[in-house]
This record gives structure tokens, sequence and C-alpha cells, in this order.
């Protein structure tokens, strides 16, 4: 097992002074930025069995949620979470680090594997492909818990189906067809699997919410759906499946015709979930969330970071949080700590009064920063009556209907107020986090002391996330 070593040589040494300790509040928030790169890699692998330093009893490839055996218990692992991990590790395989290779086959052999078991969601075909939680051995839960959760068949396929294509590109289509996808039915391929699934399930109002809470028809859940089945039925045409392929698309069209049901247009912003039983405000991370992922790099022309819509949620989510939360109101605090929605009560243990969390704080950046990709992309900017506000911020000038571009004075306030309001949620983040570089799911509301689950493996792929945001280099 040399594949260990390779990965943590490939980490980028700490900027000289930062070392040993990062000293958050004393650091640019791009000298902290780049001193946590490599320590939020290397704190990855540290949670992946069975060679992470946290995860020797993970079997191999198995993303553990969090070491934290007690209050919380976060040493299982999750179908979403483990996708979007990988996701992250998929992406610096695309930049160049092959080392990760032997990892994604690794995962792609437990996912199989997963996708097998009988659950108490069902079986292979009969639904079990929605079970959210396993044990990091990789039996089954079969405890109480919020189940299904359809999210995670949709992000699995979105990271093994840009795998399966760089596959394909270097030839080893023999792979893919036995492993990935080999166009039959029943099927014996995991990204195959999970298409059916997502197709034949993506109406079911008794799916949870990304925070397995409630159940309903999720923004986040939609979008990433939405996604999956496109580039699955790229990758049916690919392998030649076309029947799949005109499926898939189908049904891709039909979620696309239904996530404009979720803009509420007296509220002014999109809201998370539909047909849920318990009533919400609607602000919630997990539409933010559902942008980004559902859309990556190439934008899958709807709810891009870069939209009015999305720009407003934004706004209307951080809005909430201002007052929400007695550290937003510290004189010193350099932004705004931002939660999972309004009404959150899940407070890293147990039920009491919710905190913010680094992942959210990240994703509100990432936003911001993918839309400056978008905007510089496209060479210019439309205000609308939707976003009219959240541009406002930046340039009092701007008005809807109005087109801006390079060598306005609205473009030069704009990008240069967005980036600034982009940093300033990193900035929350380096003054909460450890000195050494570490994070946990949560921080204080009121001491912004860490909170919840240790080493929380999914802040760390979020802030990789938005730190290739930041350089103008957004994910897939």
């Amino acid at each position: 097992m040399q594949l260990w070593p390779t990965l943590l040589l490939s980490i980028p040494f700490l900027p000289a002074g930062l070392s040993n300790f990062i000293s958050p509040r004393q650091v640019s928030v791009d000298a902290w930025v780049s001193a946590e790169e490599p320590i939020a890699r290397s704190s990855i692998f540290r949670n992946i069995g069975n060679q992470g330093e946290f995860a020797k009893s993970a079997a191999p490839g198995v993303v553990i949620a969090s070491p934290s055996t007690s209050s919380p218990d976060y040493y299982y692992q999750w179908t979403r979470d483990a996708a979007l991990v990988y996701k992250t590790l998929l992406n610096t395989y695309i930049n160049g680090n092959t080392s990760m290779e032997t990892l994604l086959e690794q995962y792609i052999d437990h996912q199989a594997g997963l996708q097998r078991l009988e659950t108490r969601s069902g079986g292979y075909t009969s639904g079990g492909l929605g079970e959210p939680k396993f044990y990091v051995d990789g039996s089954a839960f079969n405890e109480n818990w919020g189940r299904p959760q359809p999210d995670g068949p949709a992000l699995r396929t979105i990271v093994l189906a840009k795998y399966a294509n760089i596959l394909l590109d270097a030839g080893r289509a023999d792979y893919v067809q036995s492993r990935l996808y080999d166009g039959k039915l029943p099927t014996e391929s995991v990204i195959k699997a999970d298409l059916e699934y997502v197709s034949h399930n993506w109406e079911i109002t008794n799916g949870f919410d990304l925070w397995e809470e409630i159940t309903g028809l999720h923004f986040f859940t939609m979008m990433v759906q939405h996604r999956a089945l496109i580039e699955g039925a790229e990758l049916a045409d690919r392998l030649n499946d076309p029947g799949a392929a005109e499926y898939y698309r189908r049904q891709a069209a039909a979620i696309k015709a239904r996530l404009p049901q979720f803009w509420d247009a007296q509220k002014g912003y999109l809201v998370g979930t539909l047909r849920s039983s318990q009533a919400r405000s609607g602000e919630d991370c997990g539409t933010l969330l559902g942008s980004i992922h559902g859309n990556g790099k190439r934008g899958m022309g709807i709810y891009t970071p870069g939209s009015d819509e999305v720009l407003a949620t934004l706004q209307a989510l951080v809005d909430s949080m201002k007052d929400l939360y007695p550290l937003n109101q510290n004189p010193e605090a350099p932004g705004i700590a931002v939660g999972r929605y309004p009404s959150d009560v899940y407070d890293g243990v147990g039920t009491s009064i919710a905190n913010p969390w680094f992942i959210c704080t990240f994703t509100t950046s990432e936003i911001l920063y993918s839309a400056l990709v978008e905007f510089n992309d496209r060479g210019n900017l439309t205000v609308s009556s939707i976003s009219e506000r959240f541009f406002k911020q930046f340039s009092s000038s701007v008005s809807a209907g109005s087109t801006y571009g390079p060598g306005t004075s609205q473009w030069t306030d704009i990008l240069g107020g967005m980036k600034t309001y982009a940093d300033s949620f990193i900035a929350v983040a380096q003054r909460h986090a450890a000195v050494n570089g570490s994070m946990s799911e949560q921080f204080g509301r009121i001491d912004g002391f860490m909170k919840g689950a240790r080493d929380l493996t999914w802040s760390y792929a979020s802030f990789l996330s938005m730190r290739w945001a930041r350089n103008g280099e957004v994910a897939f």
C-alpha cells in the first residue's frame, strides 16, 4: 500500500511562518486560505478507510463523516457525504493527481456492495438505493433514521459518470462497462443502477432532505437529480444505450419544468422544500448547495450561482442570519456566520438552539465566487427586478433592466464588492477554525468556539470547493 505516502507527499508545505499554527485572527484571508488548503486535503485523507489515521477500522475507500464516536456519534458513512468528498477528490484527479485512482476504484467497489444490501429502505431493485447511512465496515444500519434520502444516488452518479468518461477517454471501456455502466436491465453496474433509481423515484414526496429532518420535494435533491440524469443520458449515449438515454432526458426535462415551483415571488427567494408537513420559512443553505452541485463548472442551464434567483436567495439567507446569532452582532465580527436555516434547533449534539456551520458559511462564499466566474466568462451582467437589491449593495447606481460590462463603474464596483463580500464569509470561518486548521461541523452562536462533530470531512471538502471557485476554477 504505497498510495497514502504518495497522497501526503503531493500536499504542499505550509507557507513560511505558518507551519505550526495559523494564528487565524492575525493573517489575511489570502494567507489563511493558502495555509488551510493542504490541511483540508490531509484532513480528508485522515478520514478515509482503511489507511487514514482516524478511519483504521473502516473498509477501504470508506469516508467516515467524522472521527467523533460520542456526543455526537458520527463514526458512520453517508452516501451523500461520501459522494461530495469523492467529488472533491475527483476534481484533484482531473487537475493531475493520478494517485487518486486507487481510492476512486475502492470507492466504486464499496458503493457497489452498499447498493446490494437489504436495508430498511428496501433491496437493490426495491428502493434500497435510497438508504442514506451505513456502518463503516459496509454493513446495514437498521436503526430508526430519516429514510429514504434520494439525493445520494444522484450525487454518486454525478461523480462516477465524470470518472467513467475520463476512463473511456483513456481506453478503459472494459472496466467502465463491467463496473460502472453495463447498459443492461436488470443491471449489475453502479451508475446504471443509480440512474434507474433516480429516474423512477424523483417525484416521491416521502424522501428526506439533505439535513435528514423533513420529507417533501427538496430543491437540493431535485437539482442534483436533474444534473445526474442529463450526465447519465450522455454516458448512456456514449455506451450505445439510446433507449435509456432518451428516458433519462425526459425525466430530466420534467424535473427542470418543476424546479421553478421553488421560486416564491412573494418572499423573493427559492424555498428549500415543497409539500412538507413541517412549516419552515424557506431560507435554506441547502438551496445554495443545490445550485453549486446541480451545476458545477459546465452549468446545467438552471439556477446557476450567478442567476438572479440564486443571488436573491443567498441574500435572503444571509439577512435571516444577521440577527439570529449573537456572534453576528459582535462589532469585531468580520462578516456574517451562516447556519442551515433560521428555525434550526440542532446544536451539534441534541436539540436546543442551533449554531452556524462551516459548510454553510463556505458555501455562501462559493456561490459569490462562482457567480463572478460566470460574469467574467460572459463578459457582462444584467440586473433584474429580482436581483436589483442584491447588486445595489455594491453599486447604488444600478437599475433593473440594465446590463453592465467592463469599462463601466458599475461593473468594477460590483465585481470588487462581491469579491470583498465573499471574502468576509471566509474571514468568519477563519476566525473560528482551530489554530491548527481543524474544523468541526459547527461553531458556537455566541462565543464562536467549535461545536458538534470534530474534523467533519464535509467541512474540509466544502473549503476546497470554495477555494477552487475563489481561484476562478469552479469544480466540475
